[in-house]
Protein backbone atom coordinates (compact mmCIF):
# COMPACT_ATOMS: atom_id res chain seq x y z
CA UNK A 1 0.00 0.00 0.00
CA UNK A 2 3.15 2.34 0.81
CA UNK A 3 5.00 1.50 -1.78
CA UNK A 4 1.67 2.09 -4.36
CA UNK A 5 1.21 5.57 -2.73
CA UNK A 6 5.29 6.52 -3.46
CA UNK A 7 4.97 4.76 -7.31
CA UNK A 8 1.86 7.32 -7.77
CA UNK A 9 3.51 10.02 -6.10
CA UNK A 10 6.45 10.18 -7.66
CA UNK A 11 4.44 9.26 -11.91
CA UNK A 12 2.82 12.45 -10.47
CA UNK A 13 6.01 14.24 -9.31
CA UNK A 14 7.85 13.22 -12.84
CA UNK A 15 4.38 14.23 -14.85
CA UNK A 16 3.97 17.87 -13.09
CA UNK A 17 8.00 18.80 -13.92
CA UNK A 18 8.22 17.89 -17.36
CA UNK A 19 5.41 20.22 -18.06
CA UNK A 20 7.11 23.18 -16.03
CA UNK A 21 10.49 22.48 -17.89
CA UNK A 22 9.51 21.30 -21.40
CA UNK A 23 9.01 24.39 -23.52
CA UNK A 24 5.64 25.08 -24.71
CA UNK A 25 5.62 26.52 -28.31
CA UNK A 26 8.85 25.23 -29.69
CA UNK A 27 7.45 24.60 -33.04
CA UNK A 28 6.68 28.23 -34.23
CA UNK A 29 8.69 29.29 -36.48
CA UNK A 30 9.76 32.88 -36.76
CA UNK A 31 10.09 34.67 -40.23
CA UNK A 32 11.76 37.66 -41.03
CA UNK A 33 7.95 39.43 -42.02
CA UNK A 34 6.30 37.86 -39.19
CA UNK A 35 4.40 40.37 -37.48
CA UNK A 36 5.22 42.99 -39.73
CA UNK A 37 2.46 45.68 -40.88
CA UNK A 38 0.93 45.30 -44.42
CA UNK A 39 0.74 48.84 -44.68
CA UNK A 40 4.22 49.61 -43.72
CA UNK A 41 6.17 46.92 -45.49
CA UNK A 42 3.78 48.38 -48.55
CA UNK A 43 2.56 44.75 -49.08
CA UNK A 44 -0.98 46.10 -48.85
CA UNK A 45 -0.82 47.95 -52.12
CA UNK A 46 -0.17 44.89 -54.37
CA UNK A 47 -2.13 42.01 -52.05
CA UNK A 48 -5.29 40.01 -53.25
CA UNK A 49 -7.70 37.81 -52.06
CA UNK A 50 -7.00 34.97 -51.65
CA UNK A 51 -10.18 33.66 -49.62
CA UNK A 52 -13.25 35.47 -47.64
CA UNK A 53 -16.15 35.06 -45.74
CA UNK A 54 -19.03 36.83 -45.09
CA UNK A 55 -21.01 37.00 -41.40
CA UNK A 56 -23.89 38.53 -40.00
CA UNK A 57 -23.86 38.06 -35.80
CA UNK A 58 -26.78 38.38 -33.94
CA UNK A 59 -25.39 40.33 -30.20
CA UNK A 60 -27.79 40.67 -27.04
CA UNK A 61 -28.29 43.65 -28.60
CA UNK A 62 -27.79 44.49 -32.10
CA UNK A 63 -26.56 42.61 -35.68
CA UNK A 64 -23.03 42.95 -36.73
CA UNK A 65 -22.49 42.25 -40.81
CA UNK A 66 -19.49 42.34 -42.75
CA UNK A 67 -16.38 39.82 -44.19
CA UNK A 68 -13.72 38.86 -43.33
CA UNK A 69 -10.35 38.76 -45.51
CA UNK A 70 -7.62 36.54 -46.20
CA UNK A 71 -4.82 38.44 -48.02
CA UNK A 72 -2.07 37.47 -49.84
CA UNK A 73 0.92 39.10 -51.70
CA UNK A 74 2.83 37.34 -54.10
CA UNK A 75 5.73 39.28 -53.56
CA UNK A 76 6.25 39.83 -49.90
CA UNK A 77 5.00 35.93 -49.55
CA UNK A 78 2.75 37.25 -46.89
CA UNK A 79 -0.82 36.96 -45.64
CA UNK A 80 -2.86 39.28 -43.48
CA UNK A 81 -6.35 39.29 -41.92
CA UNK A 82 -8.64 42.35 -43.24
CA UNK A 83 -11.90 42.95 -42.12
CA UNK A 84 -14.79 44.93 -43.15
CA UNK A 85 -18.37 45.93 -41.34
CA UNK A 86 -21.58 46.38 -43.51
CA UNK A 87 -21.95 49.18 -41.50
CA UNK A 88 -20.02 51.61 -38.31
CA UNK A 89 -19.83 49.49 -35.34
CA UNK A 90 -22.54 50.22 -32.74
CA UNK A 91 -22.01 51.36 -29.25
CA UNK A 92 -20.62 48.37 -26.57
CA UNK A 93 -19.11 46.32 -29.32
CA UNK A 94 -15.59 45.03 -30.27
CA UNK A 95 -14.46 42.93 -33.84
CA UNK A 96 -10.94 41.44 -34.39
CA UNK A 97 -9.94 39.92 -37.14
CA UNK A 98 -6.62 37.69 -36.85
CA UNK A 99 -4.46 35.57 -38.96
CA UNK A 100 -3.20 31.83 -38.39
CA UNK A 101 -0.59 30.12 -40.14
CA UNK A 102 -1.80 26.21 -39.84
CA UNK A 103 1.54 24.94 -40.11
CA UNK A 104 2.83 26.15 -36.06
CA UNK A 105 0.13 28.49 -34.70
CA UNK A 106 1.54 31.86 -35.48
CA UNK A 107 -1.24 33.99 -35.19
CA UNK A 108 -1.17 37.27 -34.59
CA UNK A 109 -4.70 39.89 -34.75
CA UNK A 110 -5.86 43.68 -35.32
CA UNK A 111 -4.94 44.28 -31.63
CA UNK A 112 -1.29 43.26 -31.97
CA UNK A 113 1.85 45.65 -32.63
CA UNK A 114 1.36 46.58 -35.79
CA UNK A 115 -2.36 45.96 -37.02
CA UNK A 116 -4.41 48.96 -36.64
CA UNK A 117 -6.68 47.98 -33.11
CA UNK A 118 -9.57 46.11 -33.56
CA UNK A 119 -12.46 47.32 -34.65
CA UNK A 120 -14.44 50.23 -32.01
CA UNK A 121 -17.55 51.41 -32.47
CA UNK A 122 -17.99 53.75 -35.38
CA UNK A 123 -15.15 52.35 -37.24
CA UNK A 124 -15.67 49.90 -40.19
CA UNK A 125 -12.49 48.07 -40.59
CA UNK A 126 -9.12 46.41 -39.56
CA UNK A 127 -6.11 44.73 -40.48
CA UNK A 128 -3.89 42.15 -39.09
CA UNK A 129 0.32 42.18 -39.03
CA UNK A 130 1.19 39.77 -41.28
CA UNK A 131 2.62 35.91 -41.43
CA UNK A 132 5.10 34.64 -43.73
CA UNK A 133 2.83 32.49 -45.91
CA UNK A 134 5.21 30.29 -48.85
CA UNK A 135 4.47 27.11 -49.45
CA UNK A 136 4.50 24.75 -47.56
CA UNK A 137 2.89 27.15 -45.54
CA UNK A 138 -0.99 27.82 -45.41
CA UNK A 139 -2.73 30.07 -43.45
CA UNK A 140 -6.75 31.46 -42.77
CA UNK A 141 -8.22 34.50 -41.15
CA UNK A 142 -10.81 34.69 -39.17
CA UNK A 143 -13.06 37.73 -36.95
CA UNK A 144 -14.85 37.30 -34.19
CA UNK A 145 -17.69 39.89 -32.07
CA UNK A 146 -17.74 41.14 -29.07
CA UNK A 147 -20.58 42.44 -27.52
CA UNK A 148 -21.51 43.94 -23.58
CA UNK A 149 -18.43 45.98 -24.20
CA UNK A 150 -17.34 48.66 -21.46
CA UNK A 151 -13.96 49.99 -19.92
CA UNK A 152 -13.86 46.87 -17.91
CA UNK A 153 -13.76 44.43 -20.68
CA UNK A 154 -16.83 42.33 -22.54
CA UNK A 155 -19.28 40.05 -21.24
CA UNK A 156 -19.97 38.06 -25.00
CA UNK A 157 -18.02 36.72 -27.24
CA UNK A 158 -19.50 35.84 -31.11
CA UNK A 159 -17.44 33.40 -33.92
CA UNK A 160 -17.36 35.04 -36.87
CA UNK A 161 -16.27 32.39 -38.70
CA UNK A 162 -13.01 31.62 -41.20
CA UNK A 163 -11.97 31.85 -44.31
CA UNK A 164 -10.54 28.31 -46.16
CA UNK A 165 -6.76 28.75 -45.73
CA UNK A 166 -4.50 29.12 -48.25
Amino acid sequence: MLRKLFTGLFVIFVGVSGLLISPLNTSAATYSKDGKSPVATGCNKTGVVKSSKSFSVKTTSSTVSGTVYLMYNTSCKTSWSFVRLSKPLPSKHDVAGWVERNNDKKIYGCWDANGNGSIKPGQTTCYSPMVYDLSPNTSYASVDVLSGCSSSGCVYYYSGGRTRSY
